[in-house]
């Protein structure tokens, strides 16, 4: 009896669908050119495929992905040596190993697959993933970028990936806000806050979930962070506002490990270096704002929000008004805040 996949009128990142099929020959052969050369078989004979896959490659060391296949699969990649996958069901779930490493895949805790690793999982039946898949490379060079060190052996993390401990809740918020922004088209794919998102992303898993160099960012040999060195870190940022910028890259250019850096962010200014960035934009978003009202130009709100990094138009209106206590569009009207909030 086959497996009636409960389809929803869109489904996600719908915009960059690669295939749908019945046949489970062809859905490995699709598959594999994303990922790579896998062993594919249901988990009962004669089953029929309900199967799809949606890729959007964010810039260049990333891709967000949408698969499905229906009924339960077996699924036997071995080690997949280039990249990482962080896989997250969106309903039902899997049985996944990598490596000596077991664990049970569900909407709230995904997994993180290493590329050294063998990798085998079992896809219960109706379990339509989301999938993240990132660069090897691109994780190793972060980590050094971010250690300020060079990582000797390579990057492996825990399987298991609880996605709602609050260190990951931003996390997954992000990869959320992401498939919205994909889904609307294929503006924000290969876009400078595309590469933004990828950096992001990468730099987060590394400081937040546990793997074999967290030792390298969280207990290795640390260096006092004087108050030029953190007024020269926010002086490249704020020369490059409009740009896409990532943690990693600012370690890289103050020669300082990210906890050094974050640390004396906290003791000099009060928050994070991108906690920084993030206000030193919205104060520039408004700025040009009062330019406008103040000259009678017309002027896009979502454009200009989209110029300085904020991806989500829904999202940024919210953290202006927490920060400004007035929308964009009554800064752009030349309105005063509402009294009394």
């Amino acid at each position: 009896m086959d497996i009636a996949l409960r389809r929803p009128a869109a489904l996600p990142l719908a915009p960059y669908r690669l295939f749908d099929s019945q046949d489970l020959e062809e859905t490995r052969d699709f598959v594999s050119r994303v990922f790579c050369p896998h062993e594919l078989a249901t988990t009962r004979p004669r089953q029929r495929l309900d199967a799809c896959h949606h890729s959007a490659l964010l810039h260049r060391d990333a891709s967000l992905n949408y698969v499905q296949y229906g009924p339960g699969v077996d699924i036997h990649p071995g080690c997949l040596r280039d990249f990482f996958l962080l896989q997250i069901p969106l309903r039902g779930g899997a049985d996944v190993r990598c490596g000596p490493q077991h664990m049970q895949a569900d909407p709230r805790t995904a997994s993180l697959a290493s590329p050294t690793e063998p990798l085998g999982m079992r896809w219960h039946d109706d379990s339509p993933h989301l999938i993240l898949k990132l660069s090897r490379t691109a994780m190793q060079q972060q980590l050094e970028q971010l250690a300020q060190r060079p990582a000797s052996r390579p990057l492996v993390f825990d399987l298991a990936v609880p996605l709602d401990t609050p260190a990951l809740v931003p996390v997954h918020s992000f990869i959320r806000c992401l498939r919205d922004s994909l889904d609307t088209g294929h503006a924000f794919a290969g876009s400078p806050l595309a590469m933004q998102a990828e950096g992001y992303l990468m730099a987060s898993l590394l400081l937040c979930l546990p793997h074999n160099h967290a030792d390298m960012l969280h207990d290795g040999p640390r260096r006092d962070v004087v108050p030029r060195t953190v007024r020269r870190a926010k002086a490249w940022l704020t020369d490059r506002l409009d740009l896409p910028v990532t943690l990693a890259e600012l370690c890289a250019h103050v020669g300082v490990s990210a906890r050094a850096l974050q640390t004396a962010f906290r003791a000099h200014c009060g928050e994070s270096p991108m906690e920084f960035l993030r206000h030193a934009r919205l104060e520039r978003v408004r700025s040009e704002l009062r330019a406008a009202a103040c000259q009678g130009e017309p002027l896009q709100v979502a454009s200009l929000a989209a110029r300085y990094g904020f991806m989500h138009a829904g999202r940024f209106s919210t953290d202006y008004r927490r920060r400004f206590g007035e929308s964009p569009s009554q800064t752009l009207r030349g309105q005063p805040p509402k009294m009394g909030r």
